[in-house]
């Protein structure tokens, strides 16, 4: 019974071992798909498809399959965003709200925003919301917000329902109905888009 035990142990230290071995293998060759893939992914952004420049720009920001440049990053999120599509614009509009590489910019920030929640995208729809209850690079409007509030927690985002219901009192009965029939108007026409952000 002793030597089945030793056995069994030594067999589990010699598969563990092999499996060490093997995934130090394994790395060495998931460099080589990240540098075809930056290959293939860049051949795809210089045709101006929004996906491709979206992961590229990815790609940059984080150093997989290429070394990590930040400027270059940038540049591809921006045209990524320029080609509509929506994760970009997001991410672009928050990196100016929060001054991140670069100036803070709310005006800036804000349209990016709004392309994105008018795109159908539900964080830019709740970020947007959140812009224009505070007034930043917008003029603080509550029935805005509250609209963007009530379409984005249409699409379950979290928080959103109770920071529209926070808004809500805030405004008159005309301004609720106007906001709610523009928030049914909202809904119908970004949520039946087909998103283009994601492969």
């Amino acid at each position: 019974m002793g030597f089945v035990a030793v056995v069994f142990i030594a067999g589990a230290f010699a598969w563990n071992e092999a499996g060490t071995s093997s995934e130090g293998g394994k790395e060495s060759v998931k460099v080589k798909p990240d540098a075809s893939e930056f290959a293939q992914t860049l051949g795809l952004a210089q045709t101006n498809d929004p996906v491709a420049e979206y992961r590229l720009s990815q790609m940059y920001a984080r150093g997989a399959g290429v070394a990590e440049d930040k400027r270059e990053a940038r540049r591809w999120l921006l045209r990524s965003a320029e080609h509509g599509n929506s994760e970009a614009q997001l991410e672009l509009g928050n990196a100016l709200r929060e001054g991140l590489g670069g100036v803070q910019d709310y005006e800036r920030a804000a349209m990016w925003l709004q392309l994105a929640a008018e795109n159908g995208n539900p964080d830019a729809q709740y970020s947007l919301a959140v812009m224009y209850r505070r007034g930043m690079g917008v003029a603080t409007d509550y029935a805005k917000a509250y609209t963007w509030f009530n379409v984005a927690a249409a699409q379950g985002v979290a928080g959103a329902a109770a920071e529209r219901d926070a808004v809500l009192h805030l405004l008159t009965p005309i301004q609720i109905g106007a906001a709610q029939a523009e928030a049914r108007r909202l809904s119908e026409t970004t949520s039946g888009q087909p998103r283009s952000d994601h492969p």
